[in-house]
């Protein structure tokens, strides 16, 4: 298994194959004050898959906050399955992480692990913003 990509975003939709987002490359969070709840980042990756990959993969996506500790999580489970002739299949990921709650500024990071090993890790730098 191979990422073509992963990033963060504000929303995400997946039909046919074919990824729609918005906000694409959210690297950075400003808040007022903390503690301070996002109501929503999206998670999306683009993961590419060849036969010996043919089966059941478990996934989690995780948010870390500044100091290690996990925020939240998503997991699940894909089916990668092959036709015949085919040598390579992709997967579009699209996960919504809701109301994260970030306690103190710093680095911050959404990782992907998939059966146990980590394959992405997003950095994600909270900020405190001044207030007008």
């Amino acid at each position: 298994m191979e990422i073509d990509y992963a990033f963060l975003c504000d929303a995400a939709t997946e039909h046919g194959g074919k990824l729609n987002a918005l906000g694409i490359g959210i690297d950075q969070l400003g808040a007022a004050a903390l503690p301070a709840t996002h109501p929503r980042v999206t998670f999306v990756a683009r993961l590419r898959f060849v036969r010996e990959d043919d089966g059941e993969r478990h996934f989690v996506v995780r948010a870390v906050d500044a100091d290690g500790h996990e925020m939240g999580h998503v997991e699940g489970d894909m089916h990668v399955h092959f036709a015949p002739e085919d040598h390579i299949t992709g997967a579009n990921l699209v996960v919504d992480l809701v109301n994260l709650e970030f306690t103190a500024a710093g680095p911050h990071e959404v990782t992907l692990t998939v059966d146990d090993e980590e394959v992405v890790m997003l950095p994600l730098e909270v900020t405190r913003t001044p207030q007008n």
